[in-house]
């Protein structure tokens, strides 16, 4: 266990969506830290960070609170010093630190912990005149890396939607192209593309959906499989989301949690039109799942598509094997028939606890989702542990599929799989060696065909060259 003298504790919040709650940094004296709650509430209203992301930045500066006052020692520092201790932090997280019983972690996580520590240190430097944690330095747009010029970019956009003086900005340094960063600034190492397989073994892939009992679980995998779907994506859809058309095929549609279109029938103002966030607070005072807070049991993560319908903010799934599609529905009608109608109406969404309890009916949780798919896997003879014995094996199974079944294009599969960014996609596009190798020889014999000059200049000359 980790030596710790602070604690990260979420507290419901009475305003704003049911559910919603705030990240509470404790410190060694049981003190409420201020500036933390000070940061909370500006990135909260004005910068519009998810709630996920918002409790890992506290989580990091509480972290950081344990390493100066327990490593450190809490020793006075100068400002010239206060980077050398960031970078004794950096070095800390990333290699593991015995005397806190720090475990390594990634270096991406160790460099997003120092960023948000040096986001908080900037707040209290601009708000409260706190030395700089991170000494800043002037640097311009163009010399940063790519990922870093969008960030810029779409903070800049986004100004707009909250600074009444964002016409004014392009008169500023940072209209002008420059920006104040951190000196110690920590770069992630380039891997070199890994191509070790992280697809769910595809044999498995039926016996796994019938090793489940429960036609709920049936439904979810199916979804993950051969839909497509991120393992929170199926937890955020509505029961008016699956429809079944006259060929006896389920249509499955998912809608952005917050932003997403939606169209419901008032008691007394009749047929509404909104989003799904106005229907789930008028309807059931309800927030999204995606808003609520990161250790709400409900809480489920939103990562965000490229819509087929941008003017609805929807997509609907497609699935692998038209026969699916119709096995989906098939299972659709027992589980309405079975469970979901004995279902008080206290929320909309599809999938639910299916136990007969308390809690019967309550919307299904993230994590009883990975325990019904490690005992599944475990029926098989599977270790979880293994690569692709996961959840999100299955979306790869998924992009395998496309490539090396279907044959589908990288362009068309990153339509189906709702990628923004084709390099997404190419992560997930797994092409076995003996289909390429099956498609060159179909590509050769066309050649073949089609230019038999060609094909016999290519064999006298590498004839002749054998024989040099």
């Amino acid at each position: 266990m980790k030596r710790t003298i602070h604690s990260v504790v979420e507290i419901p919040i009475v305003e704003g969506l049911l559910g919603a709650s705030l990240p509470f940094l404790f410190l060694k004296d049981g003190e409420i830290s201020i500036l933390s709650l000070a940061w909370v509430r500006h990135r909260t209203l004005y910068e519009l960070v998810s709630p996920a992301e918002i409790s890992a930045g506290v989580h990091a500066v509480g972290l950081l609170y344990d390493f100066y006052y327990l490593a450190e020692q809490g020793r006075a520092v100068t400002a010239n010093e206060l980077g050398g201790v960031l970078a004794r932090f950096m070095d800390a997280r990333e290699h593991g630190l015995a005397m806190l019983r720090w475990n390594s972690v990634r270096r991406k996580t160790a460099i997003d912990d120092v960023r948000r520590v040096s986001s908080f240190g900037e707040f209290c430097t601009d708000n409260f005149g706190h030395a700089p944690l991170n000494q800043r330095e002037t640097k311009f747009v163009k010399d940063l890396n790519f990922a870093e010029q969008r960030r810029f970019y779409h903070a800049l956009e986004h100004r707009k939607e909250w600074d009444k003086l964002a016409h004014l900005v392009d008169a500023t340094v940072v209209g002008r192209g420059k920006v104040n960063r951190g000196k110690f600034d920590p770069k992630e190492r380039r891997l070199k593309a890994s191509y070790e397989r992280k697809t769910f073994p595809p044999e498995k892939v039926l016996p796994l959906i019938n090793a489940t009992t429960s036609v709920r679980d049936k439904l979810y995998l199916i979804l993950l499989f051969f839909g497509g779907l991120r393992s929170s994506e199926p937890l955020h859809l509505f029961v008016t989301d699956i429809t079944v058309t006259p060929s006896g095929s389920a249509v499955v549609t998912l809608g952005d949690p917050e932003t997403g279109s939606y169209d419901w029938s008032n008691l007394y103002r009749g047929k509404q039109h909104g989003n799904r966030a106005t229907f789930l607070a008028e309807r059931y005072s309800l927030g999204p799942r995606s808003k609520l807070g990161k250790k709400h049991p409900l809480h489920v993560g939103w990562k965000g598509m490229a819509y087929d319908n941008e003017a609805r903010n929807e997509s609907e799934v497609n699935w692998l094997v038209p026969e699916i599609g119709r096995y989906f529905a098939r299972l659709h009608f027992q589980y309405m028939h079975e469970t979901r109608k004995h279902v008080p109406d206290e929320h909309p969404y599809y999938f639910v606890n299916e136990k007969d309890a308390d809690n019967f009916g309550s919307p299904l949780t993230l994590s009883n989702t990975a325990k019904m798919f490690e005992r599944a896997a475990r029926r098989l003879g599977l270790d979880p542990a293994e690569d692709g014995v996961n959840r999100h094996g299955a979306r790869h199974f998924y992009g395998h599929f496309c490539a090396s079944h279907l044959r589908l294009p990288l362009e068309v599969t990153q339509s189906i799989m709702h990628h923004a960014n084709i390099l997404s996609t190419k992560i997930y596009y797994a092409l076995d060696q003996a289909v390429a190798r099956d498609e060159l020889k179909k590509g050769f014999a066309r050649i073949q065909s089609e230019l038999p000059s060609l094909c016999a200049d290519i064999e006298r000359v590498s004839f002749s060259r054998h024989y040099q």
